[in-house]
């Protein structure tokens, strides 16, 4: 019977390798593990299907402006050789044992495990990540077929990526999906920053470095809940599964970093062997450690973090103005630390207390899964309404989302209602005396 089982898992997908029986009892989709990876989450996991075209009556769009995260990608060098070296030898410790009383199905997969990823390839875009493109674009031109026409004019489509592979990728494969692969040459692209004011604007502000980023402060949260209950919880549990008494946090937090980018690069296939070892509690868990980083670090720890984001609130706004001679749709494939900041910026995902160690238990709306995953983006476009002033919309992963301050039963905020909303941070943006002492 526990045979048969896992011949309909390895069909389906649907349920990740355990048997029914003791050492096998537990079970979890491949849905609780995608939904639970934080910024390695495939954008499949969260991506809005549902492309019609969006409709609003008296109203036609003029004007987009969209921020795109870049697709699924290759881990970073350091990641890719503890891949090889640290998770490798837990590979062999695990099979060594003679007490080890797992999962036949999970046994069999972990014994044919390898990380055939090159070092040399540290952060690429990967082919799901081209496929995460491709169709963003395909289903937002679906959207708004008058505003973005498949055949490409270079005074009516901007595109703009950073000075590195997996934005450059991304904005080909967006490009792919609106005009085929046969127009893609035809694409002007501005010259690529590694410090792009708009695109990658911390990159430019040394305060922000100093105070945030490299502030051992920053973490003091995360520090906490890895020495805490719970996480304690979980990586006993770990040691019990694998008899291996020597597992700690940054062990398990790697087993978990592989099992997210092995399970993003493939759609079609069972997600990574080492998400097994985790239940939901566990995913749960190392997911919350994330969100707990991403906040303090990106999102509302720190208002400088969020403030600093204002470049890119004012070139927005420039792009959308109906005054405007810059062409009509405007696309910045570019990073995590970007979108986070600007969704902070916004007033976005803000929870009432701020995020610390002991609000594992609670419930919360900065979750990095569902906020940041691979290719998350934030769009805004530009109405024009009979006898109404513009109008805007604004949409986060394909949805429309409502800005606070904004009306909360409308789809739609004034321009003018954005603009007074932003004033104080796009007027007096001043980035240089933030970000220098």
């Amino acid at each position: 019977m526990c045979n048969i089982f896992i011949i309909i898992i390895s069909l389906s997908f649907l349920t990740v390798g355990y048997c029914a029986d003791d050492k096998c009892r537990g079970s979890i989709s491949r849905e609780d593990i995608e939904s639970h990876l934080s910024t390695k989450t495939p954008y499949r996991a969260i991506a809005n299907f549902n492309d019609k075209p969006l409709v609003i009556e008296g109203c036609q769009p003029q004007r987009l402006w969209a921020v795109i995260r870049h697709g699924t990608r290759n881990p970073s060098k350091k990641v890719i050789k503890k891949a090889k070296t640290k998770l490798m030898d837990i590979k062999q410790d695990i099979l060594s044992r003679e007490d080890v009383d797992m999962c036949p199905d999970f046994l069999q997969r972990l014994k044919t495990w390898q990380f055939n990823v090159s070092a040399e390839e540290e952060k690429f875009l990967v082919a799901e990540g081209e496929d995460e493109l491709l169709e963003l674009a395909e289903r937002m031109q679906n959207r708004f077929p008058q505003l973005l026409p498949e055949e490409y004019d270079p005074s009516r489509f901007y595109f703009k990526y950073t000075a590195t592979q997996r934005t450059l990728k991304s904005a080909q494969s967006f490009a792919t999906g609106l005009f085929g692969r046969h127009k893609i040459g035809e694409i002007v692209y501005p010259e690529a920053l590694h410090k792009d004011p708009v695109l990658r604007f911390y990159k430019l502000c040394s305060r922000w470095q100093s105070d945030v980023d490299k502030n051992p402060q920053t973490f003091d949260n995360v520090r906490k809940f890895l020495q805490g209950g719970q996480m304690l919880h979980v990586i006993e549990h770990l040691r019990q599964i694998t008899r291996l008494s020597h597992l700690d946090a940054n062990t398990v937090r790697l087993i978990y970093t592989i099992c997210g980018f092995e399970t993003a690069w493939q759609r079609r296939k069972a997600p990574s062997v080492w998400c097994q070892l985790f239940d939901r509690n566990t995913l749960k868990t190392l997911e919350f450690v994330e969100d707990l980083e991403y906040y303090w670090n990106d999102g509302y720890g720190y208002e400088l973090t969020h403030r600093i984001a204002c470049p890119a609130m004012a070139n927005m706004f420039k792009h959308i103005d109906p005054q405007s001679s810059l062409p009509n749709s405007t696309f910045y494939f570019t990073h995590s630390g970007t979108v986070l900041k600007l969704l902070a910026h916004l007033g976005l995902y803000k929870d009432q207390m701020p995020l610390t160690h002991q609000d594992f238990d609670k419930e919360r709306k900065w979750r990095t899964s569902t906020i940041d995953a691979f290719a998350s983006n934030v769009a805004f476009g530009l109405y024009e309404c009979n006898n109404r002033e513009p109008m805007v919309l604004t949409m986060h992963q394909e949805r429309v989302i409502h800005i606070p301050g904004c009306p909360q039963d409308s789809d739609l905020c004034s321009l003018s209602t954005l603009r007074q909303l932003f004033a104080d941070s796009v007027d007096n943006c001043n980035f240089e005396e933030m970000c220098f002492k």
